[in-house]
């Protein structure tokens, strides 16, 4: 072996061992969570150790459900990679409080302890991070129970007029508004803002005279707080809690909950409050089978359900974003089917035309992630088409392809299938040891069975839609061979640019949960750099190829999503698509030749390396007839 072939040996080698794959990042960095009691985690139990209570009783207490239940803000913080949640002031994420009103001081926490409304929570956080929030955190705003109770028992004692009682509920609305604008002002780029459920229907108004004129300032709070978010340009994540508790409320057999909603699983506590509701106070099953703990707080299984909700509106736009993802790779598979076979088929007569049929299958994987759901795919191509040498150097051609693919949405959480027609004009060009190749496709896409399965309690909700897209794409390849005999070693580079749109869609069978997804853009452009070597026995060329690749589009990509039930507001907002690692290696193995003249005949098999999180390999086949 000549030092030329040694080393060109050794750079194939060091191109396939080249890069360990990088860890796949959380989604978000933190969870920070601001609020009142719906979303306090303990932050009362210091106090309730200063009364003389067990310190081994009050752990097993302080959360406003049926203890020691986690709170929803606890589920989520944990679901996104919070190892510990838990209250502030025993070193948690969990500003909330409760009592906390929106922005003004209440009289709803227990004597002598801090008054610290949301705007106060949000100012320690700020204080406590040098006045930045951190752009790759999730926060979450829920308040305005505490100033709806607040104002109505002081018009119930004559202190306020009806028209006062309204004008101050909907004016903390307003003030929410512009704590969520003052956080995202800060530099928070994800902020959930919870609506108000409907007090109406909480244990302490069901079925009383107050129940129509709280749930009217319940849904007057959410449309001041949606409609004045939207107003101000304040794109948050919109949790309509106000129409899933409706849903929840209307049917609670279908979330797994035995006891309608106005029955309480802690009637008889020694204190009017949740924070007492521990074991010896609720009733048999009562944190799994009732709504309500007490008069107007959630039991475990409700906050559960709040949770799967909050998390749905955030995994769907991640999840949807592989729709995008999956027609790359069924288009590499309709270019393997014809570029592996022209970089190394030997060229008919000038003027003498080739058909050709091939196909092409393959996987592609991404593993379960932070953010996002995994999928598994199965992608398959055929194409047929036809070329003809035009010159010593040059061969032009035409195909037509189909190329579909079945994938699956990790942990049982849907899925969906694409069918792409493809009309592609390709050619080739041969001068010494140069040779370079040329495919440029475009195609429509559809998209059939998109599920999307929704866990909220003991019911399991189904998305389904059909949405429609294109796909246009240009693959160039040029390489040269050093010849040693028949063996021929040299580099080679390409760029696979892809274009894919998928148009926009409605959720359909989801109810609360459904969404509208707007559309969405995926521009892929992934150079490679290699080395290829073929050897020649008579006829038959069976060769190996090695890139390193890289793509360079992509990472800022988002998905824009709106929840239906909040469309006449106008609250979108956008959530990171899923990221790619840029950079990994692929290698090729084949052969390829003719027999009985005029007869070609191609195989091979592609694999990708070292792309974290990714597995992708596919085999591809052509027969041909040269006239």
């Amino acid at each position: 072996m000549t030092r030329k072939t040694r080393l060109a040996a050794a750079l194939l080698l060091s191109i396939a061992a080249a890069a360990a794959p990088a860890a796949q990042a959380q989604q978000f960095s933190n969870v920070v969570i601001f609020g009142d009691s719906l979303s306090d985690a303990g932050y009362f139990r210091p106090y309730l150790i200063s009364l003389g209570l067990p310190p081994e009783l009050v752990a097993t207490m302080g959360r406003f459900t049926t203890n020691p239940g986690p709170v929803w803000s606890e589920v989520v913080s944990r679901y996104y990679g919070v190892a510990n949640p838990g209250p502030t002031n025993a070193g948690g994420n969990i500003y909330a409080q409760g009592g906390a009103r929106v922005a003004q001081p209440s009289d709803l926490t227990p004597p002598g302890q801090p008054q610290r409304p949301i705007s106060t929570q949000i100012g320690e956080y700020l204080a406590a991070n040098g006045g930045l929030a951190d752009r790759n955190a999730l926060f979450t705003l829920w308040g305005g129970a505490n100033d709806l109770f607040v104002n109505l028992a002081a018009f119930q004692a004559g202190g306020i007029t009806q028209a006062q009682l309204q004008a101050n509920v909907l004016g903390a609305a307003t003030a929410e508004v512009q704590q969520a604008a003052r956080l995202m002002g800060a530099g928070a780029r994800y902020v959930a803002v919870f609506a108000l459920p409907d007090v109406g229907v909480t244990p302490s108004f069901y079925n009383t005279a107050f129940q129509a004129p709280v749930t009217q300032l319940s849904a007057g709070f959410n449309t001041t707080l949606f409609s004045g978010l939207a107003g101000a340009g304040v794109r948050v994540i919109p949790v309509d809690v106000y129409s899933l508790f409706a849903e929840l409320s209307a049917n609670p057999r279908a979330y797994g909950f035995t006891h309608p909603t106005p029955e309480m699983a802690c009637p008889n506590l020694p204190l009017p409050s949740a924070i007492f509701c521990v074991n010896e106070f609720i009733l048999p099953g009562g944190a799994e089978t009732y709504v309500f703990a007490d008069s107007v707080h959630p039991t475990t299984a409700a906050h559960r359900i709040v949770a799967q909700f909050t998390e749905s509106l955030i995994d769907a736009p991640a999840m949807y974003s592989l729709l995008a993802e999956a027609p790359l790779h069924t288009r590499e598979s309709h270019q393997r089917s014809i570029g592996d076979w022209l970089a190394v088929s030997k060229q008919g007569e000038i003027g003498r035309w080739t058909i050709f049929a091939s196909g092409d299958r393959g996987k592609f994987d991404i593993d379960p992630s932070m953010g996002v759901a995994g999928l598994g795919s199965t992608n398959k191509s055929g194409t047929l088409g036809t070329y003809v040498r035009v010159s010593d150097n040059v061969s032009l051609g035409l195909a037509v392809g189909r190329s579909e693919s079945d994938a699956s949405f990790g942990g049982s959480r849907g899925g969906f299938s694409t069918r792409e027609s493809i009309l592609s004009l390709f050619g080739s060009v041969y001068y010494g040891g140069f040779y370079g190749l040329a495919i440029g496709s475009i195609s429509d896409l559809k998209f059939d069975n998109v599920q999307r399965n929704i866990v909220l309690g003991g019911v399991t909700r189904t998305a389904a839609s059909s949405p429609k897209g294109t796909n246009a794409s240009i693959f160039a390849s040029a390489g040269y061979d050093w010849r040693f005999g028949r063996l021929g070693v040299g580099p080679l580079v390409s760029l696979n640019s892809q274009n894919v749109d998928v148009d926009g869609f409605d959720d359909a069978g989801a109810g609360v949960a459904g969404l509208r997804i707007g559309t969405q853009h995926r521009r892929s452009e992934v150079w490679s750099f290699g080395l290829r070597a073929t050897y020649d026995i008579g006829a038959w060329t069976p060769w190996v190829r090695v890139t390193r690749d890289r793509e360079n589009r992509g990472n800022d990509r988002v998905v824009t999503a709106m929840p239906l039930s909040l469309a006449s507001t106008g609250n979108s907002y956008d959530i990171p698509a899923y990221n790619p690692p840029g950079s990994y290696t692929t290698g090729a193995i084949g052969i390829a030749g003719t027999f009985m003249q005029r007869i070609g005949a191609s195989l091979a098999y592609t694999k990708v390396f070292s792309r974290s999180g990714v597995g992708q390999d596919g085999v591809s086949a052509m027969l041909s007839y040269r006239f």
